[in-house]
């Protein structure tokens, strides 16, 4: 039994390095049949669980994925307390799900918790943060609740320039997100200048990879 969920989860993982993920989903998901014979409080089911969502995601099956994303939460909330590193991890990944899905006030309600486990361990100014922070940005925006969405973006915005300098490319997709508010809220010149300002940056990025 524990052979066989070896052999899976190392055919799983082979696949997912080939890019084939229907054959990783498939997998996955026979790992987990096998794992479920453990029992929940065996790490080998909750890897399961975990990687046969990311799988799932990655195939943008959000619908399959999220009651794995749930299951694997439930899972670190009944082990470890509720400030855990884990649990941080499947808050934001279940709060990814629930973005795609435009479930956003379940999304809202995640992203703030993952963010305020890191900010408690890994301080306030941290690229997870910075990247919770935009996470939230993006689901505010996405709801056309442009001023909130506008503060999170300046808060990500500002952590990133500090760990990154002002024309990095992990700056490139914010400014761009930015560049969208700014313009469907009626600042068409500013946004026009962000625009071109993460155009830049992506062209000085082109002439480094060369």
């Amino acid at each position: 039994m524990s052979a066989n969920w070896t052999n899976y989860k190392m055919q799983a993982v082979k696949a997912a390095q080939q890019s084939n993920l229907d054959e990783a989903e498939r997998m996955w998901q026979e790992a987990l049949k096998e794992a479920e014979q453990f029992g929940e409080k065996d790490g080998r089911f909750s890897l399961s669980v975990d990687n046969l969502g990311k799988v799932l995601f990655a195939q943008g099956k959000f619908e399959k994925a999220e009651p794995l994303y749930r299951k694997a939460l439930i899972i670190r909330e009944r082990t470890f307390p509720p400030d855990h590193d884990d649990v941080a991890t499947c808050a934001n990944n279940l709060a990814a799900v629930m973005f795609k899905r435009e479930k956003y006030k379940e999304a809202e309600e995640l992203y703030s918790r993952s963010l305020q486990i890191r900010e408690k361990y890994e301080g306030k100014n941290s690229k997870v943060v910075a990247n919770l922070l935009y996470q939230l940005g993006m689901v505010f925006h996405a709801q056309n609740r442009y001023e909130k969405a506008e503060d999170y973006y300046k808060q990500a915005l500002e952590i990133k320039n500090k760990i990154f300098g002002p024309d990095h490319v992990e700056l490139v997709h914010l400014l761009k997100n930015y560049a969208h508010l700014l313009r469907k809220t009626n600042r068409e010149p500013n946004a026009v200048k962000m625009e071109q300002f993460a155009k830049s940056i992506e062209g000085k990025q082109g002439k480094q990879g060369k």
